[in-house]
């Protein structure tokens, strides 16, 4: 403590108050060389919670700051190609859709819709709940770059989870002659090959798959629009890859794991959020169940019969 107390007299008053005074008022926050000496040796109780205050603000207030400045070098280095399509096909799509949109998936189209017309490569995560309808939001996204004559790719974690985009979309598609093609590391090397020519020559629009959409096979004609699903689920470096197949394609991430304001902000400060929080009418409740091991047989019975 004696060669704390050293350190802290002797260094204290050399560290440069980066606040500026209307800050440090409209937040109630104590001053930078006081804080630290507070921290170590309080004069009061009152005097430490304040120490704590203000070196708990300066962490959080330095990390959005990194945000920030993350946000606009992406911004600014991200030229990327407008998709301007026109709105009222958009509009025409959902009309014909056999279900009605909620509010919050028509105001996630909307974001998407604004983020795609920029020349600023578009970087949103579309947070919503297992049903909550997030691929249609994505469906009008990849129609908007279709009807521009740009290329879309939806990445998925498994195959399963591929094979189910891929049905969706080509039900949804129906009426629009649009191109859907599913590549996964099922299909033979022959059959992916003869796939990757069609889309390199431009004659496929929307290309879904695993894992097997970032091969060393993959060429795309004109790559403008990336989907990730459950994008936690892949890697820096294979989100990187996926976008290096175009040119600075937009790019839209989808969760359905909750993730808290705060922490959206720390690590997904690049991105921004687009929230579905309410489920379609008529959509059954997902329901979570908690097995105990002596009820593994009965857990697996029930999947079986499923």
């Amino acid at each position: 403590r004696l060669w704390s107390r050293e350190v802290v007299e002797s260094c204290a008053d050399l560290v440069v108050e980066f606040l500026p005074e209307h800050i440090l008022e409209s937040a109630n926050l104590m001053d930078k060389q006081v804080a630290l000496r507070n921290i170590h040796f309080p004069s009061s109780s009152d005097n430490a919670l304040a120490a704590i205050k203000r070196l708990a603000f300066d962490e959080l207030f330095l990390l959005q700051l990194g945000v920030l400045e993350r946000r606009r070098n992406w911004r600014e280095g991200s030229p990327s190609r407008p998709i301007k399509a026109d709105r009222n096909d958009v509009r025409e799509f959902v009309r014909n859709l056999p279900f009605k949109l909620t509010g919050d998936q028509g105001k996630a189209i909307g974001d998407l819709l604004d983020d795609l017309e920029h020349n600023v490569a578009m970087n949103r995560l579309l947070q919503g709940d297992v049903g909550s309808g997030k691929t249609i939001v994505a469906a009008c996204g990849i129609l908007a770059c279709v009807f521009v004559g740009a290329q879309a790719a939806v990445m998925a974690p498994t195959q399963l989870l591929a094979e189910q985009h891929y049905e969706t979309l080509t039900e949804v598609f129906h009426r629009h002659n649009i191109c859907v093609e599913l590549i996964t590391g099922g299909l033979s090397k022959a059959k992916r090959n003869k796939i990757w020519e069609r889309v390199a020559a431009g004659s496929v629009d929307v290309v879904i798959g695993t894992q097997a959409l970032i091969s060393n096979e993959a060429r795309f004609a004109s790559l403008s629009f990336v989907v990730i699903d459950e994008q936690h689920r892949f890697g820096v470096h294979q989100r990187a890859r996926i976008r290096g197949l175009g040119v600075n394609p937009h790019v839209l991430v989808m969760t359905a794991t909750p993730i808290p304001r705060t922490l959206a902000l720390t690590i997904y400060g690049d991105l921004d959020i687009s929230r579905i929080m309410e489920m379609p009418p008529g959509r059954r409740p997902v329901k979570t169940a908690l097995i105990a091991p002596d009820k593994r047989d009965k857990a697996l019975a029930f999947v079986r019969q499923e």
